[in-house]
């Protein structure tokens, strides 16, 4: 909420607007957005109940991933999000219903890497290396957006809960996903800094998952990450967003500072 009362406030903010941070959190709007400025985004369709996932057609083939439709930071998102028969796919939708209050997303299932992009600045923005995420062995589903990962590292202790940096990662790969995400950023009308994410498919394509206006700034979060293969500082890296920001306002940091 506090986008929008400081917009109705006049008091000009650092980040994306209301408008695109509410877009963002409707994931089945925003892959139908994405897909129209043609980005490629995985098969979907939304499902309100038990009844429509046992008789409603399919967005995809078996095995199809199942999260709520308006949530951010992963919420709902668990082992069992990942589905393989029409008897596993009410549960979830059910489940998404019951505890959220919503519709489910139901979407084809990428089975390949999973890379993230944090891009930082304004026309155009500087998208910084592609971290690749860890996978859960069993289901494939990101061990960062799992509930419940401090369980997961109990059952299998020796699971890389890090990102990995890409260094065998084709250029041209390297090249177009940071290509998408430009255009995933600059389509949503982002300001100053977000992160996208995307999945290699079986022929090695990149599909778009999801965009985040507002990144964790969290101290084992990306942006710190990218920060040590940078060799600066979190804070460093920080300020690069906030100076993106003040920049796109017409302020300066000192002007701002005094």
């Amino acid at each position: 909420w506090a986008p929008v009362l400081l917009e109705m406030a006049g008091i000009p903010t650092i980040g994306s607007d209301a408008l695109t941070l509410s877009l963002s959190l409707d994931k089945a709007w925003a892959n139908r957005w994405f897909a129209a400025a043609g980005i490629p985004v995985a098969a979907q369709r939304t499902m309100a109940s038990r009844r429509e996932a046992e008789a409603g057609s399919l967005p995809a083939p078996f095995p199809l991933f199942v999260k709520p439709r308006w949530e951010g930071t992963a919420k709902g998102i668990r082992s069992t999000s990942r589905v393989e028969s029409r008897a596993a796919l009410a549960a979830e939708v059910e489940r998404i219903v019951a505890d959220y209050a919503q519709p489910a997303l139901v979407e084809a299932f990428v089975p390949g890497p999973e890379y993230t992009l944090t891009l930082i600045g304004n026309a155009p923005p500087r998208v910084l290396p592609a971290l690749e995420r860890a996978l859960e062995r069993k289901t494939g589903i990101g061990l960062h957006a799992l509930e419940g990962v401090a369980g997961i590292a109990e059952k299998e202790p020796e699971a890389e809960l890090e990102y990995r940096t890409t260094g065998v990662l084709p250029p041209e790969v390297e090249a177009t996903l940071a290509d998408l995400a430009r255009r995933a950023f600059e389509a949503l009308e982002c300001r100053d800094f977000a992160r996208v994410d995307f999945r290699l498919d079986e022929a090695g394509d990149p599909v778009f998952l999801e965009i985040n206006p507002l990144p964790t700034f969290a101290t084992d979060g990306t942006f710190a990450i990218l920060a040590e293969l940078e060799g600066c500082t979190l804070s460093e890296m920080l300020g690069r967003c906030i100076s993106a920001g003040l920049d796109r306002l017409g302020f300066s940091r000192g002007r701002a500072a005094g």
